[in-house]
């Protein structure tokens, strides 16, 4: 049994619907502030339906420029394609990398690759807008099967030739019996950190907008609220920075000024 920790999300109850295996990041940090979370996984990641489209690009990667990296799941399938093919991640050092988000970096350089391009702001949109050289270069993105066109779109605008491959599927669920339960008990916050967590939180049914009516919904960004938002439901709480870390300290942020009134 965890200690109890005292601080400004002590006793709410905030449900985290990432996919599990990531959930821990950020349960852990709102727990570190006194939350009680509630694990609520609308979403799983699978193997892409084929891989023939990743292993013939990763196996002739020094034809790129960049290699765009737009999520922690886009590494860990990457990495885990190469192992299982027999090709080491050295071959990463052929080419050079860009990474969406601190975290997305921090997976590839804990799997020993370099990276050499993080955006000013964790967005794939201003990762097109800002990634150079790019001009008449080769880029290959590491895409999710519902990954938004923008990264391409962006870059192509600018001159760039683009190959984008699914290196995983994400798939929504319906949340799992003992989460529904305690949504039913009553919380005081859901957490969206993606639109397909949004579109996984749906399959709830019916009930699922009865379990919104005087909850607190907090955002990882801007593509995700007007996901929310789409549902006909208000965002309180958007993430400055898109990050885990921005996301509990926006809550902090908003939990601590509602104290202070």
């Amino acid at each position: 049994m965890r200690d109890v920790v005292q601080g400004p999300l002590m006793g709410k109850r905030i449900v985290v619907t990432r996919q599990l295996e990531r959930a821990e990041s950020l349960s852990a940090r709102l727990e570190a502030q006194g939350a009680q979370t509630i694990l609520c996984p609308t979403i799983k990641i699978i193997a892409p339906a084929s891989y023939a489209e990743m292993d013939r690009a990763i196996s002739q990667i020094k034809v790129y420029r960049w290699v765009v990296f737009p999520s922690v799941n886009s590494v860990r399938s990457v990495f885990r394609r190469m192992l299982e093919i027999g090709m080491s991640t050295d071959r990463l050092a052929e080419v050079s990398l860009a990474a969406v988000g601190p975290a997305t970096r921090q997976a590839l350089v804990a799997g020993g690759a370099t990276v050499s391009f993080v955006p000013d702001e964790y967005v794939a949109e201003r990762l097109g807008e800002t990634l150079n050289p790019v001009a008449d270069e080769r880029i290959l993105v590491m895409k999710a099967d519902i990954g938004e066109p923008t990264l391409r779109e962006v870059l192509a605008r600018r001159g760039a030739q683009v190959d984008e491959v699914v290196a995983y599927r994400t798939v929504t669920q319906p949340p799992p019996e003992n989460a529904v339960i305690e949504l039913k008990r009553g919380v005081d916050v859901l957490t969206f950190t993606s639109p397909s967590t949004i579109r996984g939180f749906l399959e709830l049914g019916p009930d699922w907008r009865d379990v919104t009516v005087g909850v607190m919904i907090a955002t990882i960004g801007p593509l995700t609220s007007s996901a929310v938002r789409y549902m006909g439901v208000e965002v309180q709480v958007e993430a400055e920075e898109h990050t885990m870390e921005g996301l509990v300290s926006a809550l902090v942020t908003e939990f601590t000024s509602k104290a202070g009134r």
